[in-house]
């Protein structure tokens, strides 16, 4: 074996150079070190919960406050009247109501109770409770929930309420059991270990603030996809290729002189096109919708029908419980301290008129049956805001289905254009036939308005073969609706008033 010794000062043995690499101003996340107290001290003065001054900034999130805006609308936006128990009830309608609904239906107007009555659900879905004050009149001051602590002894008994700025910055006491009648509380998910409720938002304020966040993180990173990092190699030294890099214009090239081939090269570190945050970004917007527990259209909008019935479902519980505790709570506090019993009930919604399942076919065919001053007093109830009718003073009153005294007897019976506008046939037909049962039509005249109504019906609904639609349906009204007229048998009777 020949050993070969290589001096390494001949002009063809080279050092391997020591590869060089640096790098700028990149991306990076930094994370915050937390801590957790494990430890617990009794304090009279209940502390707020942890996230409690983070409830405003959480419920400035979009669906949030859609959310906090729409339940506040369902539970307390449609309005209240009062109504007293059945037993105090006017006898008839017209009567004046009972002097302790009238007072609080005054107290209500005064005071813009169901404005104040918004205000409050909202605060104690949005905060998970508000606190008020009675004031003056029984007239409510809300109070900011942030600034509202409770004092308790170690068995749960109410010591009293301050309004803090601050740790030893007290604004105001309510100590005295006079004082602490006039504070009325509103909770929201009340438990023994939660005294100032629970707010809505509290379940989902880490995805709101990681919503915020991701908001913040995912335009720069559609920055970073569209310009995707260059990399560039050279087997020289690289920091002249980094000055001319760094110092150009946008609009200048790089020139590069006494270059061998492989000598610089340059490459693109590109984004792994697997990369798919849209799932989970949907995923986090699902979830706030959920747990905001409101008909919202992004989570129903994918929903079936069998789904979005179980969810309108559980909103209507959601809703129905919370307009309880709340209507309990004014009727105690606020209508029996002025009235005394029996006390008027807070109902929510519109007052009812009996007439919400009508429709104007039903209507229409029991009009012709009233008098006009009934008729004006029905249409009212169902349409309401009705103008008060403005009638010309004809020379002599006009009796339905009969001809004025000393005039000529029209061509057209006045009756014909409503009795076309009805749209049960049957209904028609009926009332001309009870108008010549009761003798205010002649057989001709029933028989002529009935043809013409026939017509109009058949028409209506048979438009190609109307013809032999009519006479058949013609024929069968003579037989069944005036054969007794016709043949001396009574075969149908209808009852008039």
């Amino acid at each position: 074996m020949v050993n070969i010794k290589i001096d390494r000062k001949l002009p063809f043995v080279h050092r391997r150079k020591v590869m060089e690499i640096s790098h700028g101003k990149g991306y990076k996340l930094r994370e915050d070190a937390g801590k957790v107290d494990t430890s617990y001290r009794w304090t009279a003065r209940q502390p707020h919960p942890l996230n409690m001054y983070n409830y405003e900034e959480w419920g400035n999130d979009a669906e949030a406050s859609v959310a906090l805006e729409v339940l506040k609308n369902i539970i307390a936006g449609v309005g209240y009247y009062t109504e007293m128990p059945e037993e105090f009830q006017p006898e008839k309608e017209g009567d004046k109501p009972h002097r302790n609904q009238q007072v609080i239906n005054d107290y209500g107007e005064t005071v813009n109770l169901d404005e104040k009555l918004q205000c409050i659900v909202h605060t104690m879905l949005h905060k998970g409770f508000c606190p008020v004050e009675i004031i003056e009149d029984y007239d409510l001051k809300l109070l900011p929930s942030e600034t509202f602590y409770i004092h308790m002894d170690k068995l749960g008994n109410l010591l009293k309420y301050t309004q803090e700025r601050s740790v030893n910055d007290v604004l105001a006491t309510w100590k005295t059991q006079e004082e602490l009648d006039t504070i009325l509380l509103f909770f929201f998910g009340w438990t023994p270990n939660r005294p100032y409720g629970k707010s809505l938002l509290e379940p989902i304020g880490e995805l709101i603030d990681e919503r915020s966040q991701m908001n913040v993180d995912m335009p720069a990173a559609i920055h970073r996809w569209a310009y995707p990092i260059p990399i560039m190699e050279t087997t020289g030294s690289k920091t002249d290729l980094q000055k001319a890099c760094e110092d150009r214009d946008v609009d200048e090239w790089i020139f590069i002189g006494n270059a061998n081939d492989g000598d610089v090269r340059w490459n693109t570190l590109a984004i792994d096109p697997q990369a798919r945050f849209i799932p989970y970004i949907e995923l986090i917007y699902y979830q706030i919708c959920e747990g905001l527990h409101a008909p919202l259209l992004l989570y129903l909008k994918n929903a079936t029908e069998a789904s979005a019935t179980v969810m309108m479902e559980s909103v209507d519980r959601l809703v129905n419980g919370v307009q309880r505790y709340v209507k309990r709570r004014v009727e105690k506090h606020l209508f029996k301290p002025q009235v005394g019993e029996p006390v008027p009930r807070l109902v929510w919604g519109q007052p009812k008129t009996g007439l919400e399942d009508v429709t104007l076919q039903d209507i229409s065919a029991v009009l012709p049956y009233m008098a006009k001053n009934q008729q004006q007093h029905l249409l009212k109830q169902y349409l309401g805001g009705m103008p008060e009718p403005e009638w010309e003073e004809p020379s002599m009153p006009e009796l339905p289905f009969q001809q004025q005294p000393f005039q000529k007897k029209p061509t057209e019976i006045p009756v014909a254009a409503m009795l076309e506008k009805l749209n049960d046939l049957q209904t028609s037909l009926n009332i001309i036939e009870a108008n010549h049962n009761a003798n205010k039509l002649s057989l001709v005249e029933a028989c002529r308005l009935a043809d013409r109504t026939i017509t109009v019906h058949m028409k209506r609904v048979y438009p190609d073969s109307w013809e032999k639609h009519r006479d058949t349906e013609f024929q069968r009204f003579i037989q069944e609706k005036l054969a007794g007229k016709v043949t001396g048998r009574k075969t149908y009777t209808v009852a008039v008033d």
